[in-house]
């Protein structure tokens, strides 16, 4: 792990908006301070409550000291954990719905990301090329899709299920009426600027950057919450090991009234919260994006945690689009929504 100071100098060596390599983290124990380690795929804003709390500070405050660790992908974060380098990861939910159906133990105990955020981009000159503007209905903004390359982060992945999950609401076929090809997310930016892709879906703040320079148009806005089936979609979570969880309950707690906290923080004082960030996770970051970046994504995180057994259905019923293994998860085999509810916060 490295120390604060050397992460920042790391940091700044970065090209704007790129991840950190795999290993990289962000905090370091203190004495007298119970210290948590916490692996996520990425540095980008599906995490942004967690980033915030520990960047402004909130952990600290509950005697925590949390360490922050990039792994490069979502699988790797989750394989990690299950083999005792984590006790807490960030994921997308529906990967923790498929892991519980192969019967791998992990437990959701707090909400990250409440719309399906993996906004969608083409190029200017693709949006020219097929003649689509922003300002059009959003079906006849997806049937322009047609013909073009779009990315994907893996085949089965959040990116690819929402490109077939756009495409056909227009009764689009992704694997006849358009490419995916799969690029590493933080290559999609560079794959965009170089004309070597179409477009490509994520969350901030890469997308949100290539719209505010001119290189890149909204194709779709789940974030928004404009994509029909998709509103109020429970898309990031917090899971941890369920014998940590019972063994330290009451550091989990702690943790949980940290998280609410930086979460608070987004929505009351985003000037605040994006100073946080910037500061450490996107220190050569233009602050203006980023500044604007949280503001415009606030939308995506609910101003209060919970976890729904509606939300979870929506979520399980999505992934039946894709295939039929998760059907016999129930609610309770991944979730425990009862430290949220404890914290009330």
């Amino acid at each position: 792990m490295t120390t604060r100071r050397s992460f920042i100098r790391s940091a700044l060596a970065l090209p704007a908006l790129g991840p950190l390599t795999m290993g990289s983290a962000l905090g370091q124990a203190q004495p007298g301070r119970r210290k948590l380690t916490i692996g996520v795929g990425g540095f980008t804003f599906a995490y942004l409550p967690l980033f915030v709390a520990e960047a402004a500070g909130l952990f600290r405050d509950e005697d925590l000291e949390v360490s922050l660790v990039q792994t490069g992908s979502g699988t790797t974060a989750m394989a990690a954990m299950l083999g005792g380098s984590f006790q807490i990861t960030g994921l997308v939910l529906s990967d923790v719905i498929l892991a519980a159906s192969k019967g791998q133990k992990m437990t959701v105990f707090a909400p990250l990301m409440t719309q399906y955020a993996s906004d969608a981009i083409i190029s200017k000159a693709a949006a020219e090329r097929v003649g689509m503007k922003p300002d059009m209905p959003l079906p006849e903004r997806l049937k322009r899709l047609k013909g073009l390359t779009l990315a994907v982060s893996g085949r089965g992945s959040g990116i690819d299920k929402m490109w077939r999950y756009l495409l056909g609401q227009v009764g689009l076929d992704a694997d006849k009426d358009v490419t995916l090809t799969v690029i590493k997310l933080d290559q999609m930016y560079p794959a965009l600027r170089a004309g070597q892709i179409d477009g490509y879906n994520t969350t901030a703040p890469s997308n949100n950057r290539a719209v505010q320079e001119g290189l890149g148009v909204w194709v779709a806005r789940p974030s928004q919450g404009e994509v029909p089936g998709l509103e109020n979609f429970i898309y990031t979570i917090l899971a941890i090991d369920p014998a940590f969880l019972q063994a330290e309950r009451p550091t989990v707690t702690r943790f949980v009234r940290g998280l609410a906290r930086g979460l608070a923080l987004i929505h009351a004082d985003p000037v605040a919260a994006a100073k946080a960030v910037h500061r450490t996770i996107w220190a050569q970051t233009d602050f203006d994006l980023l500044l604007a970046t949280v503001q415009d994504q606030r939308t995506a995180f609910a101003p209060r945690m919970t976890l729904s057994e509606g939300a979870y259905n929506q979520n399980r019923d999505f992934m039946l689009r894709f295939g039929d293994e998760v059907r016999a998860v129930k609610f309770g085999d991944v979730i425990n929504s009862s430290l949220i509810d404890a914290v009330g916060l």
